[in-house]
């Protein structure tokens, strides 16, 4: 059975959605993986006709010999109806589409009551991949919706309850949408950017206490690296087609992990 939301429909009800279908359908687990790969991220898409920079991205990370999959971290959509999410579905079915790509919902998204589109096509944003190596050991990626700009309570206590197993991998990777921290843009007059502080901080805790290996956001339209507790946070900027100078991340997991940005 689908999902249906209704306009408007807010994170606690999503996550419900998002988990209900988990539920059904059988995990995301990569296998036989080196114990080198990489992945390739980039947000804020914003879709609104033109595909040219979403595919030469795609196209980068499956021309890479050590690429292992792409995540495309939350504002899809530019604009009202389908579009968008058919034409990124399409260009992920393509015959060159040789390696997958992992999505998350943003705020444009919801503000474009396109949260039901969204669903029709990629059924899910609070879900996780576990990467099994050849060598037995795992890593672990945790996508988290944040497009009303929190992560909820259901959400939050779904994540306490993976990190309660973090000793059963080598790293662990959380991927959201919404920034973390005020930055040059200073859009909001909160320390949390857009989250509720209180959450923010139980966020931050949450993550240098469990050793979380990387965290990815977006939302901001540029490039900006932190550390806060050992946690190395990471935003990537927008790939739109309004953007002279696009750029993506490229994360190397091995014994441990880098980032990189490289230009589109």
């Amino acid at each position: 059975m689908g999902m249906f939301f209704s306009s408007g429909s807010h994170t606690e009800d999503r996550v419900a959605a998002w988990l209900d279908w988990n539920s059904q359908h059988p995990a995301n687990i990569i296998t036989g993986v080196p114990d080198n790969y990489r992945v390739y991220v980039c947000s804020d898409i914003h879709l609104e006709g033109d595909v040219g920079r979403v595919q030469q991205f795609l196209r980068r990370e499956y021309a890479d010999p050590q690429g292992l999959f792409s995540i495309v971290g939350g504002d899809l959509a530019n604009e009202s109806g389908e579009r968008p999410y058919r034409q990124l579905d399409s260009l992920l079915r393509l015959p060159e589409a040789v390696d997958t790509c992992f999505v998350t919902i943003g705020n444009h998204d919801i503000y474009f009551d396109c949260q039901q589109h969204y669903a029709d096509f990629f059924h899910t944003s609070t879900y996780t991949v576990t990467v099994q190596m050849q060598s037995g050991m795992r890593d672990l990626f945790v996508f988290l919706d944040s497009g009303n700009a929190t992560h909820g309570r259901r959400q939050l206590q779904w994540l306490k309850e993976l990190l309660e197993h973090r000793n059963d991998y080598r790293h662990v990777v959380v991927s959201t949408h919404t920034c973390l921290f005020r930055n040059s843009y200073d859009y909001s007059t909160t320390p949390a950017a857009n989250l509720p502080e209180e959450e923010y901080y139980e966020l931050l805790s949450l993550m240098s206490a469990n050793n979380v290996s990387l965290f990815l956001m977006g939302h901001f339209h540029h490039k900006e690296f932190h550390t806060l507790g050992g946690v190395p946070y990471y935003m990537t900027d927008n790939l739109n087609e309004d953007t002279d100078t696009p750029s993506f991340l490229i994360v190397t997991c091995g014994d441990k992990v880098s980032c990189e940005y490289s230009d589109l």
